[in-house]
């Protein structure tokens, strides 16, 4: 079994007038032990999500319920004659059939979710539903449409989520165990943990296939980079490979766009390295064959891409109501637009939630703002400069393959971007600058450890400032903001287990990742530290 050691990568001594601090080289692990700790933790975060976001409150997520209601029970392809407007029908069970019902919220923020009505246990008897979702590769809605063949009602709809939050963690955990493997691992970690924003925790705790398409991107990258790091001693790094395998896999059958960000992904990646490493990647046995193993998972989901292209029209490739055709703009113009358009993403990349009605507060898109001020700007501080092409590539992509794709579309459907399609490349962004820096000298002074102490535990206050914000919003409506005093006395609509027991959950959970990314930063130091007892002596 191959382990995982943190290299020790800061052997300078403190700057003089700092206290110094020992470096201590962290303990190997399995990766496996590793990855089921991560797992946890990740999983642990997005349940929260799940329990205290209302059902169909996440985008689009009862057309993607009602997908995955009905491919687990065999309606796969879309069958002539099924096809009106912006959906397809499908034979579901009525309480999920009636699942647009419960919309009654969207795109209003002074709306409880009480306004819901209840969702009968008992409404099983056959009905049609309609689902814009009806393209999409059957896989994800296979898996996570199994629980609706056991359970009914409420129940039914919450293992579905829960399902989906699985997987998406155990990609997230995948690439985090990965990057663990590096030799210089931790300026990756530490970029790969700030890419996790409340809206990808927020994403991966609905129904929707965007939340396994993100974290399967993040995963393929990180596997892959890892691989090409360890270029010469790759059977040391055997469970980044089957995570590049998996993920690759998994890409080719979520979204038909999947494959695009993993192209980006691969080209990021082999920026990032000397062509000597790359050939000697592509050289090893072991690769070659991770990379035969993926072929048939690709070139299925290549066949699905192919029969929607000849599928029925009016087949319902749009998200609900907001396709909006402009045949008389211009490919050009169009893609212009999108480039122009780039920056305003940033708040959606951070925290837009619900139907893209509720976003989070000012101090939390502040702080990720300098997130992403860092990563553009720390490229331009490393040379050589052909070390950060894969940095730059990174960039280049997030901001023209999406105005590429947009603009090829515009005419035919119009504007229905959202700045949560663009997560998979804001992912490897992040990832990629910490790559591009992980050789430079990480300080372990007890100055570095206070300077990380208070940036952590502004994330933590801001995960968990977002968290509490979407629940204010579903529990009483925020109709102006300032009224944090009615979740107390006028409470509307109860999450399960109560908002008050999900809020201390969610802040123990954001807590104890916070702890657990410091040590892995300062190894031997804790985050939180209490103050030592001075004794006082007393004058004779």
């Amino acid at each position: 079994m191959a382990t995982v050691q943190i290299h020790n990568q800061d052997k300078t001594p403190a700057p003089k007038g700092e206290t110094p601090v020992p470096a201590k080289k962290a303990t190997a692990s399995s990766p496996w032990t590793l990855f089921g700790k991560l797992f946890l933790l990740i999983f642990s975060a997005v349940s929260l999500w799940s329990l205290a976001t209302p059902l169909m409150a996440f985008p689009d997520e009862p057309a993607h319920t009602i997908k995955a209601a009905a491919v687990v029970r065999g309606q796969i392809t879309i069958e002539e004659g099924t096809s009106f407007g912006h959906g397809v029908h499908v034979r579901v069970p009525a309480y999920i059939a009636n699942l647009h019902a419960q919309d009654c919220f969207k795109f209003r923020q002074d709306t409880a979710a009480n306004c819901a009505p209840a969702i009968p246990s008992d409404a099983n008897d056959e009905a049609i539903g309609v689902t814009s979702a009806g393209s999409y590769n059957p896989m994800y809605y296979w898996i996570v449409g199994l629980p609706s063949l056991l359970l009914t009602g409420q129940p039914a709809l919450f293992a579905m989520r829960i399902l989906s939050a699985l997987l998406s963690a155990a990609f997230y955990a995948a690439g985090f165990t990965a990057l663990a493997q590096l030799r210089q691992p931790r300026v990756p970690v530490l970029m790969a943990s700030l890419a996790v924003t409340p809206m990808v925790l927020f994403l991966a705790a609905g129904i929707n296939p965007n939340s396994l398409e993100v974290a399967a991107t993040m995963a393929a990258f990180c596997g892959f980079v890892v691989t090409l790091d360890n270029a010469h001693r790759v059977r040391h790094v055997l469970p980044a490979v089957v995570t590049v395998i998996a993920s690759t896999v998994v890409l080719a059958n979520t979204r038909q766009v999947s494959l695009v960000w993993l192209l980006c992904a691969l080209i990021s990646g082999v920026l990032l390295f000397r062509g000597a490493e790359i050939k000697a990647a592509f050289r090893n046995r072991l690769v070659l064959t991770g990379a035969a193993l993926t072929v048939p998972g690709v070139l299925l989901g290549i066949y699905w891409i192919y029969l929607m292209l000849h599928a029925p029209a009016n087949s319902g490739v749009a998200p609900e109501g907001i396709a909006n055709p402009q045949p008389g703009v211009s490919i050009s113009r169009a893609f212009l637009t999108m480039v122009e358009k780039a920056p305003e993403f940033l708040q959606q990349y951070v925290g837009v939630m619900g139907w893209l009605d509720t976003p989070v507060p000012t101090a939390v898109v502040m702080l990720w703002s300098m997130v992403f001020g860092v990563a553009v700007l720390l490229p331009m501080l490393i040379r050589p400069f052909k070390t950060t092409l894969g940095a730059w590539a990174a960039l280049a992509m997030l901001i023209f393959v999406p105005a590429i794709l947009q603009a090829s579309i515009w005419k035919s459907m119009g504007f229905v971007w959202q700045g949560r399609y663009n997560l998979p490349l804001v992912v490897v962004l992040l990832i990629a600058v910490g790559m591009t820096a992980r050789r430079l000298h990480f300080p372990q002074s007890a100055g570095a450890q206070s300077v990380a102490r208070v940036f952590l535990w502004s994330a933590v206050f801001c995960h968990l400032l977002a968290f509490a914000f979407v629940l204010r919003r579903y529990v009483v409506g925020t109709f102006g903001g300032g009224n944090w005093h009615a979740m107390i006395n006028g409470v509307q609509w109860q999450p399960p287990l109560s908002w008050f027991l999900l809020t201390l959950m969610y802040l123990a959970v954001m807590v104890t990742a916070a702890s657990g990314l410091f040590r892995f930063l300062f190894p031997g130091a804790v985050l939180v530290q209490l103050p030592r007892a001075r004794s006082r002596r007393r004058d004779s």
